[in-house]
């Protein structure tokens, strides 16, 4: 298995990709928006023989905190492996992966909804412990404060905050 940059070739790969592993087509109607909008900030594939098996996309996020400055992250996701090969350790290397192609540069956050256990060990904690909410949060739902997590690649100073994520997850 080969973790790559995906290209125009892979996007109907990613798509089925995403629509088994959610068994729905939200996911890849994101993707597809992102991309419409250029705002696909990094896009990997798990190529096995060239076969599209997984996929984990970057995009934009903003943090407006109370002081009213803006930071710049990123949103994690989606992120998917097809049914047949979960398990494996491919989505933990997609987002791996993702994560050190950042490394060098000054992004400020990554916010990521999803299983507090599986993304405690890319350095994920729940936003609330920090202050900072998800914008679509009207804390209706007490797990979603646990669940919308953020990983600081560098220390930031304290203070509250709420998360935007690109429009295309507004869908």
């Amino acid at each position: 298995m080969q973790i790559r940059t995906a290209d125009r070739a892979d996007y109907f790969g990613i798509k089925a990709v995403l629509d088994t592993a959610f068994d729905q087509p939200d996911e890849s109607r994101i993707v597809e928006r992102l991309r419409s909008d250029d705002a696909d900030s990094l896009e990997l594939v798990a190529d096995h023989h060239g076969d599209i098996i997984g996929t984990v996309m970057f995009s934009p996020a903003s943090c407006e905190l109370a002081s009213g400055d803006i930071l710049r992250g990123l949103g994690l996701g989606p992120v998917a492996v097809t049914p047949a090969q979960q398990s494996k350790g491919i989505g933990a290397a997609l987002i791996e992966a993702g994560l050190e192609h950042f490394a060098p540069y000054p992004v400020a956050f990554f916010c990521v909804l999803g299983a507090p256990d599986y993304y405690a060990r890319f350095g994920f904690t729940p936003a609330i412990e920090r202050g900072w909410r998800w914008a679509a949060d009207d804390g209706s739902i007490p797990e979603m404060q646990q669940a919308f997590q953020i990983r600081l690649p560098r220390p930031l100073p304290a203070g509250a905050g709420v998360i935007h994520y690109h429009p295309a997850f507004g869908l």
